[in-house]
């Protein structure tokens, strides 16, 4: 059987880009490994095929990242890898995704806190994307003469630290109804809190870009962990609250929303949930 290396009279009708995406990095995290960027820096945004829904649908994959991994692979092929995707990027190329999919508008349902109302209503995802900010990675920590710099997490970094936190917890909330002797009980609680510590210190450790002192530039992770964890307390915390402060520039903002029935207005949070966001 030979091989038909003609083209496809179809290709004319495969999908194409629907919108086209500025990231809020604007690239300033990766080298061409991991995306290749236009000279406009618009990354072309095509809609999901049919088997993205499918595998996008499988727990497992779902569960070990890889689906959202294959989803930008494939709507967004402009990522060669997508584990390496900022997470200072990552709502956006999500949203991004959801518009070019099904539309920007996306039906959205909430509680009001003061009759309990269910409210639902569409709420516009362009409007949502142009909301998100960069944060700012450039002011580092500085004390003494030790100056610390910062990165975002990698999408590949937040889902493994993710994933082992949330089977520590499982645990945690498991194991007192378990049928086994008190002294294996103890034993397995001390050492998921323990792991959850150090999943804690990972993911700072691995919001550090670099450090600086005197005259050395350090970069090697496994230097910044020993660092994270014989530092001192005091530095320790002004390394952490830099950290929070970065995480909640970049934030979706809540939404204000006003009650249908007893036209409270309240905020909520915009929550995108991974596993249902593209249904």
């Amino acid at each position: 059987m030979t091989e038909n290396n003609n083209p496809n009279p179809l290709a004319k009708h495969f999908r194409q880009p629907s919108i086209y995406v500025r990231l809020p990095s604007e690239g300033v995290f990766y080298d061409d490994s991991v995306v290749t960027l236009p000279q406009n820096k618009e990354l072309p945004v095509y809609p999901m095929t049919a088997l993205d829904e499918i595998q996008y649908r499988t727990a497992d994959a779902l569960f070990n990242g890889a689906a959202v991994a294959n989803v930008i692979k494939s709507c967004i092929p402009a990522f060669k890898d997508p584990w390496q995707v900022s997470t200072a990027d990552l709502d956006t190329i999500l949203i991004a995704i959801r518009i070019a999919s099904y539309g920007h508008e996306m039906d959205f349902l909430s509680k009001c806190p003061k009759c309990e109302e269910e409210n639902e209503f569409a709420i516009d995802l362009r409007t949502i994307m142009e909301s998100i900010k960069f944060a700012d990675y450039n002011t580092p920590v500085t004390m003494g003469d030790i100056s610390i710099h910062f990165k975002p997490l990698s999408y590949k970094e937040q889902n493994e630290n993710n994933t082992s936190q949330f089977e520590d917890q499982k645990l945690l909330e498991t194991l007192p109804q378990a049928d086994m002797p008190e002294e294996e009980k103890l034993k397995l609680l001390q050492d998921a809190f323990a792991n959850i510590t150090f999943l804690t210190l990972t993911a700072i450790a691995d919001s550090i870009a670099m450090i600086k002192t005197g005259d050395d530039i350090v970069v090697d992770k496994k230097h910044i962990e020993e660092y994270i964890q014989n530092c001192d307390s005091s530095s320790f915390e002004k390394i952490r609250k830099r950290i929070e402060k970065i995480k909640e520039a970049s934030e979706i903002k809540p939404m204000t929303i006003t009650c249908n029935e007893c036209k409270h207005t309240y905020e909520t949070p915009f929550t995108m949930n991974v596993a249902n966001f593209f249904e």
